[in-house]
């Protein structure tokens, strides 16, 4: 028998019919076993994390003692490494997408929370955790080990020429911030003209036959002087033979350069000197010979001496570097394939105002039908309706909702829309020809709606009724009284 993995769950939700539907849909879960605390406020909530271990948390971003986006950053700021999930009204979905940008792992709608989706976004919040985890402690071991090489990390993308610079790369050119913009064009323009063909010769050697790159070039500061550099990289390849990502490091090498220019001088010198001494007497070249050789001795080991320490540093840092699984480290980079959910249609009742509210209930039942495969048959007959924009915004909302029941729940394959005036009341029916249900259940976890839509045409003096039968389909019903003439339509 398979033991499912068990997840303390943490809900932050003020609303007691909510925080019920997110239970039930819990509960309905099969991929986990779970544990659910709920809290009802953000302070009660920061209360539980502190004496409380939880995997994941469910946070609605209206609370009483906190509101939007700043609901989020207040809980990320107190519980950093603690996966989060924004729970979001059909007004509010922007919020979820900026949560989504200030770190939190997805969010939901709460009218739209759905077993399936909910045990979907759980497990994938927390194994993008994981992995963001996993992924910053082994960029944590890097750093650590290229920080005490002086080395500077670039890794770079042959797709699609992204390219990531390290701080210390940057510093190493001399440039801070974005001064120094990640594409290879850039860097190569940096390069000295005498030595760009060379190092564009080891790149294509090292991607097309996978020679190895290895190369010192000079690269111009920003200040305009000239540097030395050692670079090395390593391609990675997939099945197909073609390099998807080179990582690779930098260092500054000018102090060794210089050194190895001045032995290179000291040496010219002492030939040249040599060759003037032919032109002394013996015992004078003797003498003269023996002070070079004291003299210019001592010189050079001191020059030896130097490019020793120098060439020692950089073989500790090769070392280091050879130490670190760059291929295991850039392999978690790809691994965290994070595509953002596709963004529901934003249905905010602001639509109302821009469009009015027919041509708003066409183009949602437009975007219904394209999105889950449903024809919908509209019958609309409201010319001599007056919406007042409470009207209004209820019957937008009991289309919008018992539609997306349909989707939820019906298995239909076609929808029948009517908006009609009868008498004084404006009469909204959405009829599907889905499997249907029996006429005398009770609404519950799977309600259809029912109790937000009566509540709804309840406010304002209206009525809801059902008629359904296994397999024959849903009707719903919603009479409205309205005045005559049309302010909204």
């Amino acid at each position: 028998m398979i033991r499912l993995p068990e997840f303390q769950i943490l809900l932050v939700e003020d609303s007691p019919s909510d925080a019920l539907l997110i239970g039930e849909a819990l509960s309905d879960v099969r991929d986990f076993r779970h544990s659910l605390v709920r809290a009802e406020s953000l302070s009660g909530a920061l209360a539980r994390l502190a004496t409380a271990h939880f995997d994941v948390a469910l946070l609605d971003l209206g609370l009483p003692d906190a509101q939007g986006l700043d609901t989020y950053r207040t809980l990320h700021r107190q519980a950093p490494d603690l996966p989060v999930l924004v729970l979001t009204g059909l007004e509010d979905m922007s919020v979820g997408v900026q949560a989504i940008q200030n770190g939190a792992q997805d969010y939901l709608s709460k009218r739209e929370i759905r077993p399936s989706d909910l045990s979907r976004v759980i497990r994938y919040a927390l194994e993008r955790h994981r992995a963001a985890m996993a992924l910053r402690e082994s960029e944590e071991r890097f750093q650590l080990a290229i920080s005490g090489a002086t080395a500077g990390l670039w890794d770079w993308n042959p797709n699609t020429d992204a390219i990531y610079l390290s701080p210390h790369f940057r510093e190493i050119a001399g440039y801070g911030g974005d001064e120094l913009p990640g594409r290879t064009q850039v860097l190569l323009d940096v390069v000295h003209p005498d030595d760009v063909d060379r190092v564009k010769a080891s790149l294509a050697g090292h991607l097309e036959h996978k020679c190895a790159y290895d190369v010192e070039y000079r690269i111009r500061m920003r200040s305009g002087e000239y540097r030395w550099i050692h670079s090395r990289g390593q391609a990675l390849w997939d099945r197909a033979g073609r390099p998807y990502r080179m990582v690779g490091w930098i260092m500054d090498i000018t102090d060794r350069k210089r050194a190895d220019e001045a032995l290179r001088e000291s040496r010219e010198d002492l030939q040249q000197l040599s060759a003037n001494i032919q032109h002394v007497r013996e015992e004078e070249k003797t003498r003269i010979a023996r002070e070079l050789h004291d003299d210019l001795g001592q010189q050079l080991a001191a020059l030896k001496l130097e490019v020793s320490r120098i060439d020692n540093r950089a073989e500790a840092s090769m070392t280091a570097l050879a130490g670190a699984d760059l291929h295991t480290i850039y392999t978690l980079i790809d691994q965290l394939v994070v595509s953002v959910r596709r963004i529901a249609a934003d249905l905010r009742p602001a639509m109302l105002d821009d469009l009015g509210l027919i041509p708003a209930v066409e183009w949602f039942s437009d975007q219904f039908s394209a999105r889950y495969g449903v024809r919908v048959i509209r019958q609309i007959d409201a010319d001599d309706i007056d919406f007042t924009p409470e009207i209004a915004t209820v019957v937008f909302r009991v289309v919008q909702e018992a539609m997306t029941n349909v989707a939820r729940h019906s298995g239909a394959t076609e929808v029948m829309l009517n908006i009609v005036r009868q008498g004084p009341n404006c009469i909204v029916t959405v009829a599907d020809n889905g499997r249907g249900c029996p006429s005398d259940r009770r609404p519950a976890r799977n309600s259809f709606g029912l109790l937000g839509m009566r509540e709804r045409a309840a406010a304002l003096g209206g009525e809801l009724w059902i008629q359904t039968a296994p397999g024959q389909g849903f009707t719903l019903s919603v009479s409205l009284p309205v005045a005559g003439g049309s302010s909204m339509g």
